[in-house]
């Protein structure tokens, strides 16, 4: 997940529930964490992962690639906190600074100071070769964090499906028109982050809303080419054009200016995705249409959890009950494939709606959104406890 850093319902399938449980006590965390550092116990909500209850800490490494962003921030906190509820005894956090190789290597030193597991977000998906091989010589298994693993074999792959972010993003657009011009500023289409989301809302906007043309731009993270797209796109199409999906959030502040500027606030819907508190600030003012929360409250403790299970022996299958997900998955990249939890994240909106679509992909069609009132979303949690969603928005 890199955006740009600026300070700051009725359920959908059991794991919706399970988002909205472990929200719940989410948000509390981490307002505590950022006052007191005392803790509270996490609800589950759902179907235990295997692994016993125990007071004995089990050792467990962590090595992320920064903690630079808002995101990252609010992980660590969470992932302090539910360490301690779950017994855990956190090695590190360990930062790579973007550095691949300095990742191996900080992966090494966990492994011999002692971690039964080690929860990484990997620089790359291809990146973390040398530790895989290095961690498995030493009987220890790797848990990865947001990033599907396109090397050697990881215990987990926890990251939110985003699938359902394309999917999400088409429901909101094709329940409010059916034809005229969208336009999806995508990601880098080489990342299985970008390759998802294209792939699903193209393919739910073909079955659902076949007469709206789309606008593909391949943005590859550059912000400032997402949002020249976006200004030739409104300057070419006008009113024919009626929906943006920025397929990552710091676009947002470069296109809500141009729509405002164009007079086209509310009549171009305006799809991001990421959470961050000044999209919530934008939604709750009505320049943001909708954004997928990427919850870091459920990163933070399905990663620690299964890194438990992982050095405790459970073992798990493609098909059991997930933690954040109906059920566990294989996830595939460049010809690997490993087992993982494609967490169903919250869809959040100015107001609670029940969205219907045909469904792709292997997803449910039924998408019911989040309001943006809900106060344990972690961009809320984040912002009020730096000065308000909307400080700097």
């Amino acid at each position: 997940m890199r955006f740009r850093r600026r300070p700051g319902v009725a359920p959908l399938g059991p794991s919706r529930a399970i988002t909205a449980a472990l929200a719940a006590v989410a948000a509390t965390t981490l307002i505590v964490a950022c006052s007191s550092g005392s803790s509270s116990s996490p609800a589950s909500g759902g179907t235990s992962t295997g692994s016993a209850s125990t007071t004995a800490e089990t050792p467990i490494g962590v090595d992320l690639t920064y903690n630079n962003t808002a995101f990252w921030a609010a992980y660590i906190n969470y992932e302090t906190q539910y360490a301690k509820q779950l017994h855990i005894k956190m090695i590190g956090p360990l930062l790579a600074g973007n550095n691949a190789n300095v990742q191996n290597t900080q992966i090494e030193t966990l492994v011999n100071e002692g971690a039964k597991a080690i929860v990484v977000n990997p620089e790359t998906a291809t990146s973390l070769g040398p530790a895989i091989s290095y961690a498995a010589k030493h009987g220890v298994q790797l848990i990865s964090v947001d990033t599907i693993v396109g090397v050697g074999h990881v215990y987990m792959v926890v990251r939110a499906s985003n699938l359902q972010y394309g999917l999400d993003a088409c429901a909101a657009m094709s329940s409010k028109f059916k034809s005229g011009y969208v336009h999806d500023l995508e990601r880098d289409l080489t990342s299985s982050h970008g390759a998802d989301r294209t792939n699903a809302f193209n393919d739910c906007m073909a079955k659902n809303a076949p007469n709206v043309h789309i606008l593909k731009d391949p943005t590859n993270w550059i912000t400032a080419t997402a949002v020249t797209d976006a200004q030739n796109a409104v300057n070419a199409y006008g009113s024919q054009l009626k929906g943006i999906y920025s397929q990552w959030s710091s676009p947002d502040t470069g296109i809500i200016p141009l729509l405002k500027s164009k007079g086209l606030t509310g009549k171009v819907l305006l799809v991001s995705d990421d959470g961050v508190p000044f999209e919530m600030c934008d939604i709750s003012q009505g320049t943001l249409t909708a954004s997928q929360s990427q919850p870091a409250n459920l990163y933070a403790y399905w990663a620690l959890k299964y890194a438990q299970d992982a050095a405790n022996g459970v073992k798990l299958a493609a098909g059991q009950p997930g933690g954040g997900a109906p059920t566990l998955a294989m996830v595939s990249f460049g010809g690997t494939s490993n087992l993982g939890d494609p967490i169903v994240p919250p869809f959040v909106t100015k107001s609670a709606q029940t969205l219907q679509v045909t469904p792709v992909d292997g997803l449910s069609g039924a998408v019911a959104t989040t309001p943006v009132t809900n106060a344990s979303l972690w961009g809320n949690v984040y912002g009020n406890a730096h000065g308000g969603v909307c400080s700097s928005s």
